[in-house]
């Protein structure tokens, strides 16, 4: 699936942000796609999910919390949809929505999704983070990783519980999901983004493909391309490294506003 727009469409009353934006999500082999890309430039979000729980569970829910985080977000005042107080409860109407699928039907047990959006309105800018999705910020010839993973080993070497990265056999695992629980605390910080910025957004078929070193190689020899050429060209770097998952990234560039 690929995805691009220049049309802004949103609250009519809000100056709203120009972005240049694309987005790659790709089975890259695999019979089926739990992964989820979505894009709404018009309000300045951009959010991708993956989802858990078997087929067709995780694809449902990375489709039903995406939706549900921008169907909340549209409802809110345009001046307060980049507010912590708003980013919280539009991941709680996620997490309500996927659970409640749960919840009602046995064949959705362990359904969940990881979800990680960037709400870009005019100026500044926040980022929301549940699991272990990543967003990267390029700069300068500079990639920065600007979420931490929601995972069982990531929290325990955060406490210096593991002599080494990699010798626990449930690292993978999340700490925290969108929809397997009742409710889900989601990460969320300001956004600092420049002119001349990119926003990775990505799942981790995509950085678990391809090393954080080859991506900012990419983006350095890409930064004044477009956003189809860049995400097009990371991509391919990370389908031709045979990933074991999904793969799946948008990119971003604030552009200015109207």
């Amino acid at each position: 699936m690929r995805r691009r727009s220049n049309r802004l469409t949103g609250p009519r009353e809000a100056r709203v942000a120009i972005f240049d934006w694309y987005a790659i999500s790709e089975h890259a082999g695999l019979p089926h796609n739990d992964d989820f890309v979505l894009a709404e430039p018009g309000y300045g979000v951009f959010l991708v999910a993956d989802g858990m729980g078997g087929r067709p569970g995780g694809a449902q829910a990375s489709r039903v919390a995406a939706r549900a985080f921008m169907d909340y977000l549209r409802r809110v005042n345009p001046a307060a949809i980049a507010s912590p107080a708003a980013l919280r409860k539009a991941v709680s109407a996620a997490n309500k929505a996927v659970h409640e699928i749960v919840r009602t039907d046995p064949r959705m047990a362990g359904m969940g999704t990881t979800l990680s959006a960037a709400v870009l309105p005019g100026t500044g800018g926040r980022i929301v983070h549940v699991g272990d999705s990543r967003i990267y910020r390029y700069r300068q010839g500079r990639l920065e990783q600007l979420t931490e993973d929601h995972t069982l080993e990531a929290e325990m070497l955060a406490h210096d519980m593991l002599p080494q990265a990699g010798e626990f056999a449930m690292r993978h695992v999340l700490s925290r999901a969108v929809g397997t629980q009742p409710t889900v605390e989601p990460h969320i910080a300001g956004l600092d983004l420049g002119g001349e910025d990119w926003l990775l957004l990505a799942t981790d078929g995509f950085y678990n493909a391809i090393p954080a070193e080859r991506m900012q190689d990419i983006a350095i020899v890409n930064a004044a391309a477009s956003a189809h050429v860049l995400c097009r060209t990371l991509v391919r770097a990370a389908l031709d490294a045979g990933p074991q998952d999904n793969v799946t990234l948008a990119v971003v560039r604030r552009l200015g506003r109207r």
